[in-house]
């Protein structure tokens, strides 16, 4: 990268993070929809007026709900806009705000999207599900070139013969024979943002879920992104086992924060000699943990490849001081588990003495009569009990903490099935949500934990169990 003088710039290390956080990207491109389409004679000013209502707009959906007949659509619609807190327009809403009044049936297609542009555009109209509105491709057309662009398209599939008891389904209306034949033009007219949901034997509120949860998935705009993920979960999930995983395949550096500290702790640096003074209390030293973080994730390898952290953070505190970092994490995921499974996957490991392999006792029985195996010291149960406790005492802030920006995954599933979850949260676009923020404190009021850990409840203390 150069400026007008061909004098090569230096890109600070915070630059891309800072962008990915705070979904610039996205920001410019709501910008840059509202300048094409509003066409204003003074750009600078009329940015700077947009400027605010284009913030807000980046985190809100824009969802266009197709199907046949044969499906209770608006059933769908009203429950899916309870979670989305979305207005539904449909052909209703659109009569309404006609002036002069008219039929539905009487507009042209101009004129119903002049009519939603409107709709849409009103101060308390923040997203929007469009229900059963667009009748062909001319009317489809004519919404995208008034600049309604929906971020989300979602098409209903029914099975051949639906069963019509199940609520989801209804009668064939009139004029289906008709829909049926424009709909697939219709399709392709939003096929850059289709998304295809098939009902088969589905109830409502299964298809109402994995509506949301595409709804939730956001598309991101430009720029480069290098994965930095922290796994989290407690002690025998698969953390280590998933971050070397996507260090082979995907070439994803794996920051192990126990080897980086024990490798500090050795190092005849200031920061060893700082860690070495702290004792048994360097884990509670969180400034000095965050150097032997920064040191590793700031170098050329961290920073072209990405890096996936594991052992790190143990509190909330420690995770706000992770984000303050120059590139704070962007993806955060959660390895729940079963605290049983846990143990047994702990319990079943032993090394081998002479060579230092580890080996699953419950996947090698015909080995273990050959080799002289012990239990590592960490694996002892005692210690086991202690941090698998201390993580449960923890979970409930952290996960409060990370919101929506986090995912949680089943870690009792094989580890493949978990490696492959984990692979489409990294290809996927960030979360369509605010951005942490390690600046706000908390109040009294949120120093409870709601979210409990889904581990074993004897080992929650009462103020982290769930309250509702």
């Amino acid at each position: 990268m150069s400026d007008g003088t061909k004098r090569k710039l230096t890109m600070p290390p915070w630059h891309i993070p800072y962008l990915e956080k705070h979904r610039i990207y996205d920001l410019f491109h709501e910008l840059s929809r509202e300048l094409v389409i509003q066409q204003p004679v003074d750009h600078v000013l009329f940015t700077k007026q947009i400027l605010e209502h284009a913030t807000k707009n980046i985190n809100v959906a824009r969802v266009v709900l197709l199907s046949s007949p044969k499906i209770n659509l608006h059933d769908v619609a009203v429950q899916l806009s309870y979670y989305t807190q979305q207005k539904v327009i449909d052909d209703r809403i659109i009569a309404e705000h006609m002036n002069p009044k008219k039929e539905r049936c009487q507009l042209t297609p101009e004129e119903l999207a002049k009519c939603l542009d409107r709709i849409a555009r009103m101060r308390q109209v923040k997203g929007w599900i469009l229900l059963d509105c667009i009748k062909n491709v001319a009317e489809a057309k004519a919404i995208l070139q008034q600049g309604i662009l929906p971020t989300h398209v979602i098409h209903f599939i029914p099975p051949f013969e639906p069963q019509l008891n199940n609520a989801i389904y209804s009668n064939v209306q009139e004029g289906w024979a008709e829909y049926r034949r424009s709909i697939m033009n219709i399709r392709d007219v939003f096929k850059h943002c289709l998304i295809e949901v098939h009902l088969g034997q589905k109830s409502m509120d299964e298809v109402v879920e994995e509506c949301y949860e595409h709804i939730k998935a956001r598309k991101g705009f430009g720029g480069p992104k290098q994965p930095r993920i922290v796994l989290l979960g407690p002690r025998g999930c698969g953390r280590k086992t998933q971050a070397r995983l996507l260090e082979e395949n995907l070439n994803i550096i794996h920051v192990d924060f126990e080897y980086l500290l024990c490798q500090a702790w050795i190092s005849k640096t200031e920061l060893g000699k700082k860690l070495r003074e702290c004792q048994d209390d360097v884990c509670f030293k969180t400034n000095l943990l965050m150097k032997v973080i920064d040191q590793r994730i700031l170098k050329k390898d961290c920073l072209e490849q990405g890096w996936v952290l594991t052992g790190f953070p143990f509190t909330v505190n420690d995770f706000r001081y992770l984000d303050c970092l120059d590139t704070p994490p962007n993806r955060v995921i959660f390895i729940d588990c079963d605290l049983q499974v846990c143990k047994e996957r702990i319990v079943n490991r032993k090394f081998n003495m002479h060579t230092g392999s580890v080996i699953h006792l419950l996947e090698n029985r015909d080995l273990v009569m050959q080799k002289l195996l012990a239990t590592h010291p960490k694996d002892n149960a005692d210690v086991l009990e202690a941090e698998l406790k201390y993580y449960c005492e923890q979970y409930g802030s952290i996960k409060k903490y990370c919101g929506q920006t986090a995912a949680v995954i089943n870690g009792n599933q094989p580890h493949r099935w978990v490696y492959e979850t984990i692979c489409a949260i990294i290809i996927q676009a960030s979360p369509a949500c605010p951005p942490r923020n390690p600046c706000k404190l908390e109040t009294d009021s949120d120093s409870v934990c709601l979210d409990p850990c889904t581990c074993a409840d004897d080992l929650l203390p009462k103020s982290y169990m769930h309250i509702v």
